[in-house]
């Protein structure tokens, strides 16, 4: 059975579960490349259908704080051959720091995924962003995105929610609206800065000048396998090896941040509360550029789905 095949059945199941949350399903199947079992789990009990992979790939059950009247309001899957225009634009500027942005072969959808990539190509770097903006924007919900990252340092995956009216007013976030870096990930091998979880909001510096200003609250990220302060030997989780699922439960009072269904961050003090849009991007900053070995390009990340709920 082709992968697009098997993504397309386990929609449909998905459909048939998020509207009939009445019995319990199991799922099995086998691919030519080794076994995949799937449970497909539906509770009548909480309102809501649980989803365990039972793969090492991430997990695509909601966090328990995402309440059972939340339900899926907006979705892409990947499964054609193009991207859908209903769901997606792309700014209209053509550079974005180090890079042209979205030039030919730098998007593409395929076997069930989307594909961004940077390229090397006429002695440039090329990368590549899409977003919701133009199409589709949500006031609070539950944002989810299963993702495989880009392998190499020098440019820098992310999942990311943004408001068209960041400068519009000075340390008012509320009313302007904030950036929600849900996942961004900077390449294996880097023992600091290595992934983010942020928000910021167009607020007084500390030079009195009204800038980009990050909200104080700090990720655990030894629960992703990352640093720990004082052990220069722990673990460092590596975000490219496989897929991974992203999330954000943004409310009126809090945005809480998920991998895997485990909260990371927790953040009460620049919360939105204006309709904002999503984006999906692999972008090269100048600070970075130095580190990308260009020989080593093309390189991608993939995405598998990205998911709104709200209530």
């Amino acid at each position: 059975m082709q992968i697009r095949e098997v993504k397309r059945f386990i929609h449909l199941v998905r459909h048939y579960r998020e509207t009939n949350c009445l019995i319990h399903r199991l799922v099995q199947y086998f691919l030519v490349r080794g076994v995949v079992a799937l449970v497909l789990v539906c509770s009548s009990v909480n309102g809501l259908c649980e989803e365990v992979d039972f793969e090492l790939s991430g997990r695509s059950k909601l966090p328990a704080c995402v309440t059972a009247d939340h339900q899926i309001v907006w979705r892409d899957e990947f499964d054609g051959k193009v991207l859908k225009p209903e769901n997606w634009t792309m700014p209209s500027y053509k550079t974005r720091d180090a890079a042209s942005l979205n030039s030919k072969g730098t998007i593409s959808v395929a076997d069930g995924l989307l594909h961004l990539r940077t390229l090397w190509r006429n002695e440039r770097v090329h990368a590549s962003y899409i977003q919701t903006r133009g199409r589709h924007e949500w006031k609070h919900g539950y944002f989810e995105c299963r993702l495989k990252f880009q392998k190499y340092q020098g440019h820098h995956g992310a999942f990311w929610v943004q408001t068209p009216h960041f400068q519009s007013f000075v340390d008012e976030p509320g009313k302007s609206g904030t950036e929600m870096d849900i996942i961004e990930w900077f390449g294996s091998g880097r023992r600091q800065g290595w992934a983010g979880m942020n928000i910021y909001y167009w607020g007084t510096t500390n030079d009195g000048m009204p800038g980009k200003v990050r909200s104080p609250s700090i990720p655990d990220f030894p629960k992703m396998g990352g640093p720990v302060e004082g052990n220069s030997e722990s673990p460092m989780g590596d975000l490219s090896e496989d897929f991974h699922v992203y999330g954000l439960l943004w409310t009126d009072k809090e945005c809480v941040f998920f991998w895997d269904g485990v909260e990371i961050m927790r953040d009460t003090k620049a919360i939105s509360q204006v309709p904002q849009y999503l984006v999906l991007s692999l972008l090269c900053s100048h600070w970075e550029r130095p580190r990308l070995d260009v020989t080593k390009l093309p390189d991608e990340m993939q995405i598998d789905y990205v998911r709104v709920y709200q209530k």
